[in-house]
């Protein structure tokens, strides 16, 4: 399944000095759906994920094919964004020369990429599943100088062949355990050229001029204070503010940020309100809460999609957090969602319904990944025919076309 970019939108992996902390394992981080998220470019697992997890994903295959494991033993699933337009290269460094430790990747931007791996609809852009070479350390990887993209299983080069990355791609790496694990190891990941380095600091003596953020929750019927959780994008670079308890919120920020405020409360319709820039000493926002009702729906016009694709562009984040937060502190509503394309000047065709119906499985499959039930989901697409802008004058129009609904079903 995919995931969203949406919760977990990487740092910059090799600009990073010390090892990401590694993750508690479970079960479920057996299976594509409980990948761990890598956000750095050392990587540290002091243990190994006894068994395939929860679901047998990679089965039935010949030993002799190029690019599959015959079946899962020991396997462990990650995710990872590349954070430049670079050469990936990597090694992953056993903690004891007698694992034998093999490895798939898969491009991850595929709609229910989890759901096509168990059925071979996707396949591996690199594996290696040589037997382990202790002459070598038992590393295995990625390197520039090997020329098999697949290393299948039996004895062969430890290294598959390098790979072309675009910054923000997203990838799925299975690391796979032929025999029980007697310890764990290091993903140790290369980029060349490197990421650029982060924008240097402003002087001290020149500080940044500064404004105030005022933002109230009211009872759209009663217009009292309405206790609310926020979702803040904009204030902070690179980075969604969460704050929660409160009907009053008082926040001093950067003079002209752009912001995308998004509010919960348990028992009312979530809202997002779009703030623009300006140089105004005091920003004061009033965010007006709708209670829940069956047909009551809410435009995601921040979730937005890279044309003709259905993968989610970066900006969109705050908004699948915040529908999110609303499913978790609802935990009855039932909703639909809605998938919508840009088709100007086009009949509604096959292709633009299939294009919208993935685009609402994304968000669908996005809920699920993050404990959703799906007894309280359902999507569908409706291609062009419901567009906001029927005839788009600009780029932001298009945009606003390419969108996903949600309508209340029951609560």
């Amino acid at each position: 399944m995919r995931t969203a970019f949406l919760t977990t939108l990487v740092c910059a992996l090799s600009t990073m000095l010390m090892a990401q902390s590694p993750a508690g394992l479970t079960q479920e981080n057996g299976d594509c759906t409980g990948a761990i998220v890598i956000a750095d470019s050392v990587y540290r697992q002091p243990a190994a994920v006894r068994g395939f997890g929860n679901k047998l994903e990679i089965k039935e295959n010949p030993k002799e094919d190029l690019q599959w494991l015959e079946r899962e033993h020991h396997t462990t699933w990650y995710k990872f964004r590349s954070p430049a337009n670079t050469t990936l290269t990597f090694e992953i460094i056993p903690d004891n020369i007698e694992d034998d430790i093999d490895f798939l990747l898969f491009q991850g931007a595929i709609p229910g990429i989890c759901d096509k791996v168990a059925t071979k609809q996707v396949q591996p852009v690199r594996s290696n599943i040589s037997r382990n070479d202790k002459s070598n350390r038992s590393i295995c990887g990625l390197r520039k100088d090997a020329t098999e993209d697949f290393v299948r299983s039996g004895v062969g080069s430890s290294f598959s062949r390098a790979i072309e990355v675009k910054q923000g791609e997203l990838f799925y790496l299975v690391v796979d355990y032929q025999d029980r694990p007697l310890a764990g190891y290091t993903i140790r990941f290369h980029y060349d050229p490197p990421p650029p380095p982060p924008a240097p600091e402003e002087p001290v003596d020149a500080p940044k001029q500064k404004q105030k953020l005022a933002i109230n929750v009211v009872d759209s019927k009663t217009g009292k204070p309405v206790d609310a959780t926020l979702t803040i994008d904009g204030m902070e670079f690179d980075k969604v503010v969460e704050a929660k308890g409160r009907s009053a919120y008082h926040y001093e920020m950067d003079m002209y940020r752009n912001l995308r405020i998004g509010c919960i409360r348990k028992g009312y319709m979530f809202q997002t309100v779009r703030v623009k820039g300006n140089t105004e000493p005091e920003v004061n926002v009033e965010i007006k809460m709708v209670p829940i009702a069956p047909g009551e729906r809410v435009v995601l016009d921040d979730i937005r999609f890279v044309g003709n694709e259905d993968k989610v562009m970066r900006q969109s984040e705050a908004s699948l957090l915040i529908l999110l937060r609303f499913m978790q502190e609802n935990p009855k509503v039932r909703i639909e969602i809605e998938g919508h394309v840009n088709g100007p000047t086009f009949k509604n065709k096959k292709e633009f319904i299939d294009l919208s119906t993935a685009r609402a499985r994304t968000v669908y499959d996005f809920l699920l990944v993050n404990d959703v039930e799906p007894e309280r989901l359902s999507y569908v697409g409706l291609g062009n025919s419901q567009m906001l802008y029927p005839e788009p004058k600009n780029k932001e129009q298009s945009e606003a076309n390419r969108r996903v609904e949600i309508k209340v079903l029951g609560n």
